[in-house]
């Protein structure tokens, strides 16, 4: 067996030197089936050991990154030595010299070393006086946050992490892997990995419109505020040009105990006027803050968790359970479980017909915020799969959609770069990572656009395009605004039918609008822009009617027809 290995790393090993390397646009958000089979590979020899056991990795660059994915045998936490015992190690020997650098063995002079379960990164070259720098020292990512048997791993290529080294000074680097808790090295003794980076240009990342695709979308945003920055008026400039710049249908602030439903109204019906006697509709529980451009029409009380009931126009033909979330932090994990087994319980309630609240169905439902999952994995598949933990509290779980399958996590990338994180303080221990999730019932709604904005790392051009500025989130907050835009499937509802007779016509319109509808009868006509607002409003007895939608700005309108029984149809109507 021992042989086998050894010609295995010595095949690894030529073909590094031959060129075997390859580039590839590798985006650090926990999904990896970027992760091709062609990409250079390590796999260790089965082996019998107690602990987490390194079973393979994978290793790429492009011009910025140089990236690697770890796959173990079980789930553990990166940059936790528990709940699952281990103590990682990732060296590197970045100038391919074993006697510099910090003697690992006699094959490796590490001028890396990485401790995840302490989170302590090594600078070792040679005259440094302080060895220990920070994970924003090496432009370190990585993903998932959350317990896993498999991570992604990115370093800056272009580092300097004391000042006056370049991490990378050669071409090629020799890696190596350990779990120090029961001595599993990859690969084994006597024996190197050497990759040599390639520098042939990835496929540019092409950056995210911030602009609706089509205004009727419903735009979501979750954003914590940081210790109710809100109030600081040093910081309203940079959140007034955030919320501008994304334009917000609802928004879902966490960490924003202290402020008031009158003062966050008053910020937005100033930086966003909607133009009608109500304008922004408010809603706090705690530090969740849920602002909404429509009436809020009920909410419920769950612990760190506000579920309301948003009355959308009628053009959407239902209502929105919008839930705004703020779990409990770092190491607790007992509190999580229990936070999300108590969602689980309200949504399966809400699904079933004389529970304590029930929705009609087909209710679309989001759930978002910053849900702190830095721990065991179980609480994000509690949220998707209603997989409840106390069952003897919340019941015996089960599916969370309502065609009785699983939610779904909304996977947003940040608008400029490819990286799927949310949380970034480079003053911190813990490297950036994804805190904020947007999770929905994907058999009601449809995920059109979803990025995550991080101003520090936008060009000149695009923030001129957006009215920002390079340091607006960063000064704002340590999150970053996450959104999504949401289309709702209008082909669910159980009272929607078709009836008309053909389709409405002419459509593109510069002026008349024809209905012809398949029998007479009592009917309600009503027209809605594509912010919802109506427009138009009337009743006929007959199965004729011409609109002469003249006066009418040109853009996207939604014309619904219903009938007396309460059947309905709704059309897209496009105005010239």
């Amino acid at each position: 067996m021992k042989n086998i290995k050894t010609l295995l790393l010595l095949t690894l090993l030529l073909f590094s030197l031959s060129n075997f390397a390859q580039s590839a646009p590798i985006a650090i958000d926990g999904i990896f089936d970027d992760w091709t089979s062609n990409l250079t590979t390590f796999v260790d020899t089965n082996e019998t050991i107690d602990g987490v056991d390194l079973l393979e990795f994978q290793v790429t660059n492009d011009e910025n990154y140089l990236y690697i994915r770890v796959k173990a045998d079980r789930e553990f936490d990166l940059t936790e030595g528990s709940p699952v015992l281990h103590n990682f190690f990732i060296y590197l020997d970045t100038d391919n010299d074993s006697n510099t650098g910090f003697k690992v063995r006699d094959d490796y002079g590490a001028e890396l070393g990485i401790e995840f379960a302490n989170r302590i990164v090594y600078n070792n070259f040679t005259g440094t006086s302080d060895p220990q720098v920070r994970f924003s020292d090496i432009e370190f990512r990585s993903a998932p946050t959350v317990t896993s048997d498999e991570f992604e791993i990115a370093i800056g290529r272009n580092a300097i992490p004391d000042g006056t080294n370049a991490l990378f000074p050669s071409s090629t680097v020799k890696i190596l892997l350990r779990n120090r808790q029961n001595f599993d090295w990859l690969p084994d003794l006597n024996n190197v990995f050497t990759y040599t980076f390639d520098e042939t240009p990835v496929t540019p990342y092409t950056p995210i419109d911030f602009n609706k695709t089509d205004n009727s979308f419903i735009r979501i945003v979750a954003y914590n505020t940081k210790l109710n920055s809100l109030l600081d008026s040093n910081k309203l400039d940079e959140y007034e040009r955030i919320i501008k710049a994304i334009q917000p249908d609802i928004v879902g602030f966490v960490e924003s105990s202290d402020t008031t439903t009158d003062y966050i109204k008053s910020l937005f019906d100033n930086w966003i006027p909607l133009g009608n006697s109500d304008g922004w509709h408010v809603r706090k529980h705690g530090g969740e803050v849920t602002v909404s451009r429509w009436e809020i029409i009920q909410e419920w009380d769950l612990t760190r968790q506000f579920p309301v009931l948003i009355d959308l126009p009628d053009s959407y033909g239902t209502d929105l359970l919008y839930t705004n979330a703020h779990l409990n932090c770092c190491g607790a994990d007992g509190a999580r479980q229990d936070q999300v087994d108590q969602y689980a319980a309200f949504i399966l309630d809400a699904k079933t017909e004389d529970g304590i609240i029930t929705l009609p169905e087909n209710t679309p439902i989001i759930y978002s915020g910053d849900l702190n999952l830095v721990g065991l994995s179980q609480q994000l598949k509690t949220l998707l799969t209603g997989n409840i933990q106390d069952t003897g509290t919340y019941g015996p779980g089960g599916p969370l959609d309502w065609d009785d399958s699983d939610l779904k996590e909304e996977n947003a990338l940040q608008s400029d770069i490819r990286m799927g994180y949310t949380w970034r303080s480079d003053g911190s221990s813990f490297p950036p990572g994804k805190l904020d999730f947007m999770i929905f019932s994907d058999h009601v709604l449809i995920s059109e656009k979803s990025f995550v904005i991080q101003t520090e790392v936008m060009s000149n051009d695009r923030l001129n395009l957006y009215g920002l500025q390079e340091f607006d989130t960063s000064t704002a907050s340590d999150h970053f605004p996450v959104i999504t835009d949401f289309s709702v499937r209008r082909t669910l509802s159980n009272s929607e039918v078709t009836l008309l007779e053909n389709a409405l016509y002419p459509n593109p319109t510069s002026g008349s609008l024809n209905l012809q509808l398949k029998r007479s009868g009592n009917y309600s006509i009503q027209m809605f822009n594509s912010i919802g607002i109506s427009v138009l409003s009337t009743q006929i007895s007959s199965n004729l009617l011409q609109l002469n939608i003249e006066s009418f700005a040109s853009g996207l309108y939604h014309v619904r027809i219903q009938k007396e029984t309460g059947e309905y149809q709704v059309v897209k109507v496009i105005k010239k």
